[in-house]
């Protein structure tokens, strides 16, 4: 698979944890956001990365905000 912004073929997957905030305003003040667990897609040659959230991550930001 080669990078879709430089073409390089260097590209790894790494296991992630990402924090999703929610947006700005006092109606999210407490709100923890979502944690999510997706693979990042580095590229080594320009450092592009990319993710894709699981449907049930996808589903928890769709109802909550």
């Amino acid at each position: 698979m080669t990078c879709r912004v430089c073409g390089s073929g260097q590209q790894k997957a790494f296991p992630s944890e990402i924090n999703i905030h929610p947006p700005r305003g006092l109606k999210y003040l407490t709100d923890p956001g979502i944690l999510a667990y997706p693979s990042l897609l580095v590229c080594f040659g320009c450092g592009f990365t990319e993710f894709v959230l699981k449907e049930a991550e996808r589903n928890k930001l769709a109802e909550r905000y």
